[in-house]
């Protein structure tokens, strides 16, 4: 299977489990907190996009928030480990299994606070824009917004094994999570918040016959 068949497969299924169906919070027109917007997550590979159809260029916010991005790492072409277990247990792993696929997998969740009585009003009647000190910046309702978000997904990886209608196999033992950090510091970004969960899933190798052999035996 190619690797663009892999990423278009992986990506209709993050888009089946984990977008279909949820109405999460996203910025307003030109980032307006005063306008409250809910939509249905996004999923893209690679790279997000830097603008929205045929619009105008929009702020990061209003083309990723919220949504998923999925982005292939380095790889294995063919490799396939014998762990200690294995050997021990006379165990022996498929050789066919010996391409990876490797992702780490963006969250992006937009949690712009907890609007206080009177926030509304204040944006309405003194024209000079929204009173802030009624404004709550809400950290863990967004941290634990991000936090489901990412255990559902980690819950599915665990219980699923394999990614419908592909070769991808769940390495069980690759799935991490992490909040995006810089420097082993949590990059603070908000109102977005940004999580990874990343994942290694072994794929067949589809190694074909060589013919250099053949035409080296004959």
């Amino acid at each position: 299977m190619r690797t663009t068949e892999r990423l278009r497969k992986l990506k209709r299924w993050l888009v089946q489990e984990f977008c279909e169906g949820r109405e999460m919070k996203a910025p307003g027109p030109k980032m307006d907190y005063g306008q409250i917007v809910r939509k249905t997550p996004s999923c893209h590979i690679g790279w997000a996009p830097s603008r929205l159809d045929k619009g105008q260029f929009q702020t990061e916010a209003e083309t990723i928030c919220p949504g998923l991005l999925i982005m292939p790492k380095r790889a294995f072409t063919k490799y396939t480990e014998e762990k200690r277990f294995d050997r021990y247990s006379n165990i022996h792993r498929p050789q066919e299994m010996g391409q990876h696929l490797s992702v780490d997998i963006l969250f992006s969740v937009y949690e712009p606070g907890t609007r206080l009585p009177g926030f509304i009003d204040s944006i309405k009647d003194t024209g000079e824009g929204a009173d802030m000190s009624l404004l709550l910046e809400a950290t863990e309702q967004g941290l634990f917004t991000l936090f489901n978000w990412m255990d559902d997904m980690q819950e599915k990886l665990l219980g699923q094994k394999m990614i419908p209608e592909t070769d991808l196999a769940v390495d069980e033992d690759s799935i991490t999570y992490s909040l995006y950090n810089d420097q082993n510091y949590v990059v603070d970004r908000r109102p977005i918040y940004y999580g990874f969960v990343s994942v290694d899933f072994l794929c067949y190798a589809n190694e074909g016959a060589n013919n250099s052999y053949e035409k080296l035996l004959n």
